[in-house]
């Protein structure tokens, strides 16, 4: 079944189908999140050392070596989904989608395959690692087509005036996922491997209902000219470039080394660890989702006024980690955590929407999404650096780079920056 291009409203199963698709996505992100640290424990990559004899050098990088796994995954995914995106403006967005979903199944599959040939002490050193690298590579090479794939279909059947619901509905659908996928870290006491199947079949199975249930929608002609790319650096929005960039960084770097933090900090093993990390995820994207549904949506004025209404609980949040020695602690400040970035993560996207015309829209979008994965990159290689130096660090250095933003931001408030002030936007 096909459909053209249309305003009309589809049925509701073609809406269920691509928030499935995103809760699949979302879910195999955290519990990937909640699992690595352990698990890269278990395989001793942190007591892995590299020698480099051209340069007669040895490296022993500790917890970096496992956060390198989500870091690298985050490399590939950034090069990867604009090359679905622009796949799916020649093929049509469904075969993307499926793509994505049974990649992400296969992918997970050859991960934990390696993984066991670790666990079960078949391979171990240096050559698991790279085993494990080739493994979450291909993972992140082919998974990454879902996102791209299910945005675009959404904004084929959505008018201009629903497009925003849609996609609100749509990250909603992700957050979810990102919710619910720590969940699974309560079946490492089965197996460090068990999450990762049970993801797969999940995955599996939204592939499934979106083959059946979501119509195909023929692409569109290529246009003959193709309008002149937008800049990273354009004065406009650049700022919220480095707010996203940041921002995203920080996530990525808390949610890559708490799994360390918790074992270390509670004094519990692998297992206890990454069941109780998983709760902390729990409570900080309900937090979260708190945030955007009872906050954000009910909120009627300037972006910038949640932007810098969040970035003070952030603050709290990683002074409340740094300091934490105990449960209590630990989960109150990711509560705080989610309810921060609750506030700050959609209002830096609407603060760069305010400056620019409408048919830029859509590229803008696309380079945040891609900053976001830059952050990804960033967050866990710095994260795992500080951590081998103390556990500790990397809430200290996320406190000082809020600080950091929260004075940028307020300069560029007081300069009368075109984002920051509602007066001054456009509104073509």
């Amino acid at each position: 079944m096909s459909i053209s291009h249309t305003k009309d409203k589809p049925p509701a199963k073609v809406f269920f189908a691509l928030y499935l698709a995103m809760m699949a996505v979302g879910m195999g992100q955290t519990v990937v999140f909640a699992i690595i640290p352990m698990l890269g424990r278990e395989l001793a990559l942190d007591k892995l050392v590299f020698q480099l004899p051209i340069l007669d050098i040895t490296l022993a990088p500790k917890e970096l070596t496992i956060t390198s796994l989500s870091a690298l995954a985050a490399v590939v995914f950034f090069f990867a989904a604009p090359f679905w995106g622009r796949l799916s403006d020649r093929v049509g967005r469904k075969p993307i989608i499926i793509t994505g979903l049974l990649g992400y199944a296969l992918g997970s599959m050859v991960f934990n395959f390696a993984s066991y040939l670790g666990l079960a002490g078949i391979l171990s050193g240096v050559a698991l690692y790279f085993l494990l690298v080739i493994s979450r590579g291909f993972h992140a090479m082919v998974m990454s087509g879902t996102h791209p794939g299910a945005a675009a279909y959404m904004v084929d059947i959505t008018t201009v005036s629903g497009r925003t619901q849609g996609m609100g509905k749509l990250q909603a659908a992700n957050q979810l996922g990102v919710m619910f996928g720590p969940v699974l870290a309560w079946f490492v006491s089965v197996s460090f491997l068990a999450p990762l199947f049970i993801q797969a079949v999940l995955a599996t199975a939204a592939a499934i209902l979106v083959w059946l249930w979501l119509p195909s929608i023929p692409p569109q002609p290529a246009a003959d000219t193709r309008p002149r790319r937008m800049s990273y650096f354009d004065a406009r929005y650049r700022l919220f470039i480095f707010v996203g960039f940041v921002l995203f960084s920080l996530i990525a770097m808390i949610q890559q080394t708490l799994g360390f933090y918790f074992q270390d900090t509670l004094s519990v093993d692998g297992v206890r660890s990454a069941q109780l990390f998983s709760v902390a995820m729990v409570v900080s994207s309900a937090m979260m989702i708190f945030a955007q549904l009872g906050v954000v949506q009910r909120f009627g004025g300037a972006p910038v006024t949640l932007l810098f209404a969040g970035m003070p609980f952030s603050l709290l949040s990683y002074l409340v980690l740094a300091n934490a020695d105990n449960l209590v602690m630990l989960l109150g400040g990711m509560a705080l955590f989610g309810f921060g970035m609750g506030l700050t993560g959609p209002s830096f996207t609407a603060c760069a929407t305010l400056v620019v015309r409408a048919e830029e829209q859509g590229e803008l979008a696309g380079m945040l999404g891609s900053i976001i994965g830059l952050g990804f990159v960033f967050g866990p290689l710095l994260g795992g650096a500080l951590y081998s130096i103390s556990p500790s660090y990397p809430y200290w250095a996320a406190a000082l780079l809020i600080v950091v933003m929260m004075a940028t931001l307020f300069m560029h408030w007081r300069a009368g920056h075109p984002s920051l002030v509602p007066s001054a936007v456009i509104k073509k």
